[in-house]
């Protein structure tokens, strides 16, 4: 039987159950949720009754009903945005139906301000950061917020390059997984927004040439292209954020399309006084307004922020600049069986990276300028069922389209290099390049994406144990109408790219997912055992049958588990402990450059006769064309371990969670061969220059054949990430003495990363005049290994008196770490031009040809290289100057130690660091 009809047959037995079943020790929870202060109703707060985790949302009266709850104790906890949370025990044996309960507005006492990230588990091992911190941090863009996480390193980050997210990675690694065009954290970090998701799946905006199949060739371009990549932080304001959440461990299986991790962002709904931000560092600028309006049941919220930034102040020639606005609306509805939410945002977001040369430079014609406007609709359908086992129905759709305009101009050489535009492969005459002209290239990029998803939550009882059931599909497009590169073929940025191709050629990706979750308390004597398990099943849709990934589903097998022990005393203080662990697999699909890479064509010149008469010069090449379309290509999918600790005494709270994650199929660019037959024509034999009055022709001249080996980069499923690690937060509270919250977190993490993947590799060595004749087979593991080791100290210090908040930091980095895995060096075996193979011996690292394919590894080449500590010392200062003004700055390392040290090869290395601040004005009216 299909996975879809076991699932659809599960959830109609479920749905089946008789209300008889339920015993009649239960009842109904019925309340109304009013403010403190005004008397008015609360609508669309959330009601939890925690031990039971039953759960309601009240009406536009404030109403709310629990049905089918067991008599006995219970915590009950409301939330609502723009309140301060509630939580009460109740007892149903004693309770009079209904009852009311009362909320306050959020206040602006300092005393009650959170400015940390907060641990949460309501989502699998995750860091709540809400408003209030968000404010405190300054942050320019998302990439900021990175910081508060256990294991962030705050730094000064450039927005001329893009800034992608790296969940569990020491610092060390992503400048490694930059070199090796890897990006598998990054794409496999989901990004979702009021609940829909965002996409750079089909973003196709690489430069042919840019790259080559060792790396890159062109870092100026592979920076700010993130083709392949996932998303730019840099493109995701922070003002209009009301909580975000960066979901580290295992989420549940309504969020797809990841591997790495989730950051679920929640924007305001609500009515706010209109916000004003001014900010300003060394190189940048930013402004940012909000305003939220109500009208009855409906809110409208306004956004708009921009920035500009500047590498260097000193130079104008290279900057950055980004534009957003957004536009939400949201209307609630009563009806005889419940409520209607309707939500819908209308977004902008414009990016402008440019760069100049020097007005004075000999080629100040230069530059690179690329224009991104994106416009976002999305809406989310929520029906709350007032009783029964379905609580709500939820439809969410969005829709995005990008205009992307990438324009490049520059000075190239054309060094005798023909003009190569035939697109078949043969033997053909052509022209030459000019010795030196200036080349225009336009990139076109036009990315679609459309979401739909369609999900709802069952509660009921069996046998006495509480389920919340989860049920849904989602489906995913992504198109690029773009026409991809455009520029004269005569005149190519990079000589031997004259074969663009549309970008609106390349089909559609379409995924389609079901998933089914179900959330149980298991009460066991005075303990609780909560579980979260389910499957998600997704399959990858409009693909050619010749692909391996195409038309199949596959399993995510995702689960939670927790086990509270009875509350006790301690000290006085009531106190409760928890232990947890989790595991489950995340897949996350390639993306059309993966999928539909670009033919890879290569050229040999076979006669190059250059005369200084124009009229008498020719050129004879032969083409042979690669498809490197990996057709066996797989998802890169991660597995994911984690066991943890949670205690809470008063106000006093420690969390510690140990992890452990494997992605043995990792996306990857990786290198292939073949061998290309071509002639030379020897100019010698051919006729005397003297005598032509027109180019000659290559029956003329006598020629050699030669063979060639040939190298292409293809994506393979040759990347791995081991990744291990202690992740551990301490919150001591307010202490009222020093005035001052204390908080230490931090976290000791070890990654693995790299590839033991086979790869192919030629010398360039050049034997007699002719290319080297051999191509090695190399299968040992090119995999580094990187720890790292730090604590943040964190003192925030709120002085009512005064309308001041004092954040000091000590980030402390014990140490890092990182060594390369062993290998000898040798290839396994050698190819000769005849495609024959050898295995390669040690007697060969002496043979004066064969040792060009031994790569000897240095004394020291697998040493372990480790940099001592570092501290840093980071103040940020908030100031209130009334209810309506804010002021803020931050220097970071202000103070700071950087030990000089000796490396291993008996160098001594000298450290140093510069402070770096900015400050900004926030005004409410």
């Amino acid at each position: 039987m299909k996975l879809s009809s076991l699932i659809l047959l599960f959830v109609f037995g479920i749905t089946m159950i008789p209300s008889q079943a339920i015993s009649q020790t239960h009842q109904s929870v019925k309340g109304r949720v009013l403010s403190k202060e005004s008397g008015k109703a609360i609508a669309f707060a959330t009601v939890v009754l925690n031990e039971s985790q039953k759960w309601s949302t009240t009406n536009l009266k404030g109403e709310f009903s629990i049905d089918n709850v067991r008599n006995g104790e219970y915590t009950i906890i409301v939330s609502c945005l723009g309140y301060k949370k509630l939580q009460d025990t109740i007892s149903l044996t004693e309770l009079r139906n209904p009852f009311t309960l009362h909320m306050s507005v959020e206040s602006q006492d300092l005393s009650e301000v959170t400015v940390i990230a907060e641990e949460s588990r309501e989502n699998g091992t995750s860091s709540v950061i809400k408003k209030d911190a968000l404010n405190h941090l300054q942050p320019s863009s998302f990439a900021d917020i990175v910081e508060l996480l256990p294991g962030g390193i705050s730094s000064n980050r450039s927005l001329t390059s893009m800034n992608l997210i790296s969940l569990r990675a020491p610092v060390e690694t992503a400048k490694i997984s930059n070199r090796d065009n890897t990006y598998n954290s990054s794409l496999g970090t989901a990004f979702v927004v009021d609940g829909t998701p965002l996409s750079n799946d089909a973003q196709l905006q690489t430069v042919s040439g840019a790259v080559t199949y060792t790396g890159t060739s062109d870092n100026y371009l592979v920076y700010r292209n993130t083709t392949g990549k996932g998303i730019d932080m840099r493109m995701i304001p922070t003002d209009d954020i009301e909580s975000v959440e960066i979901v580290r461990g295992i989420p549940s299986v309504t969020y797809g399309s990841l591997s790495s991790g989730l950051v679920n962002i929640q924007r305001s709904y609500k009515k706010k006084p209109l916000e004003l931000r001014a900010k300003a560092n060394s190189g940048m600028k930013l402004f940012a307004l909000g305003k939220g309006f109500e009208f009855g049941n409906k809110t409208l919220n306004v956004n708009l922020d921009y920035i500009d930034y500047k590498s260097d102040p000193r130079n104008v020639m290279t900057n950055y600049s980004r534009m957003t606005a957004s536009l939400r609306f949201k209307d609630v509805w009563n009806t005889n069986s419940g409520m209607l939410e309707l939500r819908t945002n209308l977004n902008y977001t414009g990016s402008f990276d440019e760069s100049k040369r020097d007005e004075e430079n000999d080629t100040k014609d230069e530059f690179y300028k690329n224009d991104y406007n994106k416009y976002r609709l999305a809406s989310n359908l929520n029906y709350y069922f007032d009783r029964g086992i379905v609580k709500n129905i939820n439809f969410s759709v969005s829709g995005s389209y990008t205009s992307e305009n990438k324009k490049i101009r520059r000075y190239r050489t054309g060094r005798m290099s023909p003009i190569l535009i035939e697109k078949e492969e043969g033997e053909y005459y052509g022209e030459f390049l000019p010795a030196s002209y200036l080349a225009n290239l336009k990139i076109e990029g036009k990315p679609v994406f459309l979401f739909a998803k369609l999900n709802s939550n069952l509660d009921f009882d069996v046998l006495g144990t509480n389920h919340n059931l989860i049920v849904g599909a989602d489906w995913r497009y992504n198109k690029n109408f773009g026409r991809g590169e455009i520029f004269d073929v005569t005149r190519p940025l990079y000589a031997g790219n004259g074969r663009p191709r549309p970008a609106k050629d390349i089909p559609a990706m379409e995924e389609l997912a079901i998933y089914a979750e179900d959330n149980l308390l298991v009460p066991i004597g005075l303990n609780r055992l909560k579980i979260r398990a389910g499957v998600r099943a997704a399959s990858l849709l409009n693909v050619s049958d010749k692909y391996s990934i195409g038309n199949k589903f596959f399993l995510d097998p995702r689960f939670n588990l927790s086990w509270q022990f009875p509350s006790f005393m301690m000290f006085d203080k009531l106190s409760k402990l928890s232990v947890r662990t989790g595991f489950g697999w995340h897949t996350k699909f390639p993306t059309l450059s993966h999928l539909y890479p670009n033919k890879v064509y290569y050229d040999a010149v076979q006669l190059n006769f250059y005369s200084q008469n124009d009229q008498l010069r020719q050129m004879h090449y032969k083409t042979k064309i690669i498809d490197p379309t990996n057709f066996a290509l797989k998802p890169n999918r991660n597995q994911k371990m984690e066991v943890g600790l949670e205690f809470k005494s008063g106000k006093i709270k420690f969390d510690i969670t140990a992890y452990k994650e494997e992605m043995s199929e990792g996306l990857r660019r990786m290198s292939n061969y073949d061998l290309f037959s071509f002639k030379k024509y020897i100019i010698e034999s051919g006729p005397d220059p003297s005598t032509l009055n027109a180019p000659p022709t290559i029956d003329m001249f006598d020629y050699k054949q030669y063979k060639r080996f040939v190298s292409y980069g293809q994506s393979k499923n040759g990347s791995r990430e081991e990744k291990k690690g202690i992740e551990y937060q301490l919150d001591l509270g307010r202490i009222e003495a020093i005035k001052s919250r204390v908080s230490i977190n931090g976290a000791w993490m070890y990654m693995k990363y790299g590839s033991d993947a086979p790869r192919y590799k030629t010398s360039s060595v050049v034997i007699g005049g002719d290319d080297y004749p051999y191509m090695g087979y190399y299968e040992w593991d090119t995999s580094r290994e990187y720890e790292q080791f730090n604590t943040n100290f964190r003192f925030d210090t709120q002085i009512d008196e005064l309308g001041l908040i004092f954040s000091s930091t000590f980030q402390v980095l014990w140490y890092t770490s990182w060594k390369y895995t062993p290998h000898n060096g040798m290839p396994s075996y050698y190819i000769d031009m005849n495609d024959n193979k050898f295995e390669y011996t040690e007697a060969d690292t002496q043979d004066p040809i064969l040792k060009h394919l031994y790569e000897k590894p240095s004394d020291n080449a697998f040493d372990t290289e480790r940099v001592p500590i570092t501290i840093d010392y980071n103040l940020k200062v908030t100031k209130l100057i009334n209810q309506n003004m804010r002021l803020a700055f931050y220097v970071n390392r202000i103070l700071y130690y950087y030990p000089d040290y000796n490396r291993k090869d008996g160098f001594r290395v000298k450290r140093s660091a510069s402070p770096y601040f900015g400050m900004e004005l926030n005004i409410n009216i």
